[in-house]
């Protein structure tokens, strides 16, 4: 059986699924976590496309270690400074079923010693923006949000 996209990252990142409610893990829903174009798809069929927008993830370039950033589409961060999905301080979306990738994989314990950015959570799911097999999902989103895209030849190569 193939590999679908969790189990892939859930392999590149060594993250397991976490459900932990501590005041840190709350915390982390001050940025919204990433999702995969499969993850935003579901959000967006599940009639949250209006809290979804076009961004870029830059992260890799501003540390260098990428010399492009990555488009894609995640969830907006209010003006109070929290994820569009945190209520009552918890993630609306995690008893949906429909939690980002990012988010449903995420732990408090990742401190800057023992990152490393091959095997980052965020890199790894930013990636799936870019991997030619989910390009017709992309492809959807962007439609969807009537964005056009236009997918660069150079990109095709990176998975």
């Amino acid at each position: 059986m193939a590999e679908n996209v969790l189990q892939k990252i859930i392999r590149k990142t060594g993250r397991k699924p976490s459900v932990c409610k501590c005041q840190a893990c709350k915390n982390q829903c001050r940025t919204p976590c990433l999702g995969t174009p499969h993850d935003i798809l579901k959000l967006i069929e599940a009639g949250y496309m209006e809290n979804l927008k076009p961004t870029y993830w830059c992260v890799g370039l501003i540390l260098g270690k990428l010399n492009y950033s990555i488009a894609m589409v995640q969830a907006e961060q209010t003006n109070e400074g929290w994820c569009v999905f945190h209520k009552d301080g918890l993630c609306q979306l995690h008893d949906l079923g429909l939690k980002p990738t990012e988010g449903r994989l995420s732990r408090h314990d990742i401190k800057p010693e023992n990152y490393v950015f091959s095997k980052g959570l965020a890199y790894n799911v930013a990636k799936e923006w870019l991997d030619s097999s989910n390009f017709p999902v992309v492809q959807e989103i962007f439609s969807r949000l009537d964005v056009l895209v236009q997918v660069e030849s150079e990109l095709l190569g990176h998975s």
